[in-house]
């Protein structure tokens, strides 16, 4: 009588089963909603303890109720898939992480990602709303310090340009212990030397953010580089001392003025045009500063990378690696100055 043969069935598969998260993403509703972006929404997934040992969160992101039932939904619903097929790829901790992607029945696309605890342009928001100032220096020079270091990863080693660089896609951890980039679904490759020729791949587009795009983007030139996002990194640092988007800090002045110009005009929309049209043609340059704060020369350094960044001519401007060897170099300075006294 032959021996009966065992379940094929190895016990790793078991081991496998047995511990392993499946990705379901319950609907919306049941879930916390942290924040929303052009046909998107993110919201906190809670994860149920395995085994006894509790989860961290996730953030998840898929396209809004009402983007899905138009004729948008395709082209967002290919953003979200594009992000995880870079965010797969990315490995630095100032990034992101990925955790998983899923399709539902309805062919919806949910991206899994890495729960930091709130946006910097939530909390510049909230500073504005609470007259609170400017960002304080150490908070805004922490955050310079790991964007950098993660741009310099893209760009000299993954060859990869954000496009869409702006303070709701930098995520802060805790009490800034750590920032991290966020929002690739618009990114686009550089060829070997650091380049975007449109013309030799006409498919590319570049879409960001025109409040916070760089000249030549707006100009639409032919070929860009690494620096595009340099000019958009310099406006996020702008927002850390004006706590409003670029080219908005007037905005609020401008639009009561032309309002209470306008009382003879059977339209006040002509008005609102106007102040658009003016927001429009600003986009590409550098903001005034607002005049109402001093800044203690703790910003100095701030204020330097600032305009550094924001040159017109995009070889004026400098590399991310620059910007980080430069912070390190001023902090082996102040410590330096530290021991001497």
């Amino acid at each position: 009588m032959n021996t009966p043969r065992r379940e094929t069935r190895s016990m790793h598969l078991q081991n496998v089963q047995k511990f392993s998260t499946p990705l379901r993403i319950p609907p919306s509703p049941f879930m916390k909603n942290l924040g929303y972006g052009t046909g998107v929404n993110v919201y906190k997934l809670e994860r149920s303890p395995k085994c006894g040992k509790v989860l961290s969160p996730w953030a998840v992101k898929r396209i809004s109720q009402r983007i899905r039932n138009n004729e948008h939904a395709s082209l967002f619903n290919s953003r979200i898939h594009e992000e995880a097929n870079i965010l797969r790829k990315l490995s630095h901790p100032n990034i992101v992480g990925f955790r998983g992607i899923i399709k539902n029945s309805d062919g919806v696309e949910t991206l899994a990602l890495e729960c930091c605890k709130t946006s910097l342009g939530t909390l510049l928001e909230d500073r504005n709303e609470d007259n609170e100032g400017p960002l304080p220096a150490k908070y805004t020079l922490k955050m310079i310090n790991d964007i950098t270091s993660a741009l310099d990863y893209l760009h000299t080693e993954v060859k990869l340009l954000h496009g869409d660089l702006k303070s709701f896609n930098v995520l802060v951890k805790g009490d800034f212990e750590i920032c991290k980039l966020c929002d690739f679904g618009v990114s686009l490759p550089m060829d070997e030397n650091g380049l975007i020729d449109f013309t030799k791949n006409p498919k590319l587009r570049y879409v960001g953010t025109n409040l916070w795009s760089a000249p030549e983007i707006i100009d639409e030139v032919e070929v860009i580089d690494c620096k595009a996002d340099i000019f958009s990194f310099g406006l996020i640092i702008y927002e850390t001392i004006s706590l409003v988007p670029p080219h908005t800090l007037f905005m609020g002045e401008t639009s009561d003025q032309e309002n209470s110009n306008s009382s003879n005009l059977a339209d006040n929309s002509c008005a609102e045009l106007e102040v658009s049209e003016i927001c429009e043609n600003a986009c590409g340059t550098r903001p005034p500063l607002p005049q109402a704060f001093q800044l203690t020369d703790e910003y100095n350094i701030i204020m330097e990378i600032f305009y550094c960044c924001t040159n017109e001519s995009a070889e004026d401007r400098p590399t991310a690696k620059t910007i980080w060897t430069m912070l390190q170099n001023d902090n082996v300075n102040d410590k330096e100055n530290q021991t001497m006294q």
